[in-house]
């Protein structure tokens, strides 16, 4: 078994956060599943289909981010024999700026193959601030 069969979800997951923290693009080819209907959203971001735009997305990211430290909290797993998804939180510093956490809710979709399990979706939006101590909180809309 080469170091890009993944034997779980949870080892494919451990990979891509270590691929992101280290910036390791190539690390990070091997956790994604290739193919069209591949899926990633960025915090604020399009939807990018297909492996070769998210390759491209996190080659940018990677090259632009820096040192990074990625700990992971709340994470939920649901899983079948073939596909399994996995609800988190980003706590997301740099080591420049370590007290500036930036958070973010995130689901990631791993597929069972031949090979291991790959990511078939990644998604992260930014986590709601706590307006439970502001004084006066926005209404809620929706």
């Amino acid at each position: 078994m080469s170091s890009s069969d993944f034997a779980t979800s949870s080892n494919a997951e451990t990979a891509f956060y270590a691929a992101f923290s280290g910036g390791n693009l190539e690390a990070m080819r091997q956790i994604w599943l290739d193919g069209d209907d591949t899926s990633c959203i960025h915090p604020m971001g399009d939807r990018l289909l297909g492996t070769q735009a998210i390759l491209k997305s996190w080659e940018t990211i990677l090259r632009n981010t820096g040192d990074v430290i990625v700990e992971l909290s709340d994470r939920v797993i649901h899983a079948t024999d073939r596909f399994a998804v996995h609800t988190l939180v980003e706590n997301i510093h740099t080591l420049e700026e370590p007290e500036t956490v930036f958070r973010f809710v995130v689901t990631n979709i791993y597929q069972q193959t031949a090979e291991g399990w790959r990511m078939f979706l990644h998604h992260a939006s930014p986590m709601p601030r706590d307006i439970s101590q502001e004084k006066d909180p926005a209404p809620v809309v929706h």
